[in-house]
């Protein structure tokens, strides 16, 4: 487990200098404005006439549809072949214009728009018309081809490193929840699965392995996935029921409230829809985290939820709800993301282990003070049997009382009346009236005081 824990902090400096490390010393230097033409009524004729807008930040919000790109590049020497990258972005469809014309293109990745064109020309302005099914996010880098390349090579290895770590960590919880039979490691395998997933919905690995018009109603849904899973691992976790009782009443409402905005979205196809569905899910996020904070004090395996959840669930507010809603504001890469992920990796998956670990120790130990507890009734009853064998004996011999009797006139000394007598012997109330006249015939007394003072001088006795 060591050697796993040493490996898992090795990669993950790797992947922390690789976040921090954008590489973009290579692109070319450029200047890029746009126009929105929602009613698709432009041509590469008519745009060249439009006053455009300077593009200062690449999220442009939820109002999807067509939009107009203009890029002047300001190099001096223009390599013969460049490449157009536009990561994580969701346009359906694009083309590339330069003096009027349609400009042919190769795509040299099927995850993401990265196209390779040739400059013939010596005028350095293209157009760029796009088509964006979701969210309006244009992050446009130009590179000449020999160095596009070595950035995918780098961008290979980062995601190399991220997924490998994800399927190690999901193996050790596995095995972990087969080895300790613990649901917590269930909940957090599910919440792993589905961040990784949404991960690779925005770096582009899903746009390989799944068509466009797939994906339009599978990211929705699962982004309400993490949104539900995260409350699961919580409430498992912190043990809300417990600790907050009514903590799940805020949680539940905004979920159901997120899945009112996801459903909303694939009735009418507005990102606006999702841009408030994907706000209100890391709401959901995090009001768990603050409830975690709440019961640090009375929850000692909190402060990991807290530490291991903190570094993810604000990475994420800083990059996807500027990404949904256009904020002019600091935002921050994808590789911040994985990074934060793998943080909460090692931070939950030691947390989960160590609390199966004192969870065992206190089992064993209330094992111990029950079997203590249980040895203690045993004797106290055991004594307690003798006494009474040692009273019925001397009634039975000195005043010839039943067995029945005898129970009926200690109940009597205890002080209970007839019918708390009736319920612990399981006999009528008429059947203890005719025992306590039996018992006053054969003591020869006619009250209840003095059948105690008889009882009590037979407790005293000795055999």
């Amino acid at each position: 487990m060591k050697k796993i824990r040493y490996y898992l902090q090795y990669l993950s400096i790797i992947l922390v200098l690789g976040a921090c490390a954008e590489n973009k010393e290579h692109t070319l230097q450029f200047s890029l404005f746009y126009f929105q033409d929602l009613a698709q009524k432009e041509t590469i004729q008519s745009i060249t006439t439009k006053e455009m807008r300077p593009l200062e930040n690449p999220n442009l919000g939820y109002k999807n549809g067509v939009y107009w790109f203009k890029v002047i590049l300001l190099e001096d020497r223009i390599p013969k072949a460049i490449v157009f990258d536009i990561p994580r972005s969701s346009i359906d469809s694009i083309g590339i214009y330069k003096d009027f014309k349609s400009l042919p293109y190769q795509e040299l990745d099927n995850r993401f728009f990265s196209l390779l064109v040739n400059s013939t020309s010596k005028r350095n302005t293209y157009y760029i018309k796009a088509h964006f099914q979701n969210k309006v996010y244009f992050p446009l880098e130009i590179k000449a081809y020999n160095n596009a390349q070595l950035s995918e090579k780098y961008n290979f290895f980062i995601n190399g490193v991220f997924y490998g770590l994800v399927l190690m960590v999901l193996i050790v919880n596995v095995f972990f929840y087969f080895s300790l039979k613990d649901k917590t490691f269930v909940y957090y395998c599910l919440f792993l699965l589905t961040i990784t997933i949404s991960i690779t919905g925005f770096d582009g690995l899903l746009n390989a392995l799944f068509p466009a018009f797939f994906l339009l109603y599978f990211i929705p849904v699962l982004h309400f996935l993490v949104a539900l899973c995260g409350l699961l691992l919580a409430n498992q976790f912190l043990n809300i029921k417990y600790y907050q009782p009514n903590g799940n009443r805020i949680g539940v409402g905004l979920l159901f409230l997120a899945l009112c905005n996801y459903i909303l979205f694939f009735c009418f196809y507005n990102y606006l829809f999702i841009a408030i569905a994907n706000t209100v899910s890391l709401l959901v996020l995090l009001y768990y985290w603050v409830i975690g904070v709440f019961i640090l004090r009375d929850h000692e395996f909190a402060r990991f939820f807290v530490i291991g959840y903190s570094f993810v669930l604000f990475s994420a507010f800083l990059f996807v709800i500027p990404l949904d809603w256009g904020l002019q504001t600091y935002t921050i890469s994808l590789n911040f993301i994985k990074f934060g992920a793998l943080f909460e990796m090692l931070i939950l998956t030691y947390a989960i282990t160590y609390r199966i670990k004192i969870l065992h120790k206190e089992n064993r130990r209330f094992k111990k003070e029950i079997n203590e507890y249980l040895d203690k009734i045993k004797i106290l009853k055991d004594s307690t049997g003798d006494t009474f064998l040692k009273e019925q004996k001397l009634l039975k011999s000195k005043y010839n009382l039943s067995l029945k009797e005898t129970e009926v006139l200690r109940l009597i000394y205890k002080g209970a009346t007839n019918k708390r007598i009736s319920e612990d012997l399981f006999i009528s109330l008429n059947t203890v009236k005719f025992h306590i006249r039996n018992i006053y015939g054969k003591l020869d007394i006619n009250s209840k005081i003095q059948a105690i003072d008889i009882y009590s001088e037979v407790k005293n006795a000795k055999l």
